[in-house]
């Protein structure tokens, strides 16, 4: 299993031909963790290198790795949720940077067990043709495909941000972010 244990760890992952986003959830019931961990062969033959999809462990943040759900780590995970100010209905959800300090999510709460599929598969579907559109590398390819999952996530209704990142979301999508726009 590749683990990242900090900062610096997330920060190199991010400069891959890759999607970098974040699976988090508070885990109340270990029911929707368990769908992403059941749906471990399908994501990896569908998402192959264009997506790396972390998942919080007790000692960081698993890359690409699959484990128990005994093994997620919950308290990780809700540092995150308390600093974007995740409500609990809009858990679990897909975390990604938008630059710096400033986060957009796919909220996948309430969320049936096809649904939430769909909404992966069409992410990963995304991330595989910006790695064929793209040549750029690094920051370049990071800021190219956020820019296009979150306009994607904007066409479909489904993103969301905090208040502070609609500047930083803004930039990443070429115009006016307002709270409206955002669920």
């Amino acid at each position: 299993m590749r683990t990242v244990h900090n900062q610096a760890g997330i920060e190199e992952i991010e400069q891959e031909r890759a999607l970098v986003g974040t699976y988090i959830d508070r885990v109340y019931n270990p029911e929707k963790i368990g769908w992403v961990l059941e749906a471990r062969e399908g994501f990896d033959e569908h998402a192959r290198g264009a997506w790396h999809l972390l998942i919080p462990v007790k000692e960081g943040y698993g890359v690409d790795s699959w484990i128990q759900p005994k093994r997620y780590g919950v308290a990780l995970a809700a540092g995150m949720i308390d600093k974007l100010e995740i409500a609990f209905p809009d858990l679990p959800c897909v975390v990604f940077r938008a630059s710096g300090d400033e986060f957009f999510f796919l909220k996948l709460g309430g969320k049936s067990k096809d649904q939430f599929f769909e909404e992966i598969g069409r992410i990963a579907d995304l991330a595989r043709k910006c790695q064929r559109e793209s040549k750029a590398d690094g920051a370049a390819f990071r800021y190219y495909v956020n820019m296009q999952v979150a306009n994607h996530l904007r066409r479909r209704k489904l993103l969301s941000a905090t208040k502070s990142a609609l500047p930083a979301l803004s930039a990443l999508l070429g115009g006016i972010v307002d709270l409206r726009d955002l669920v």
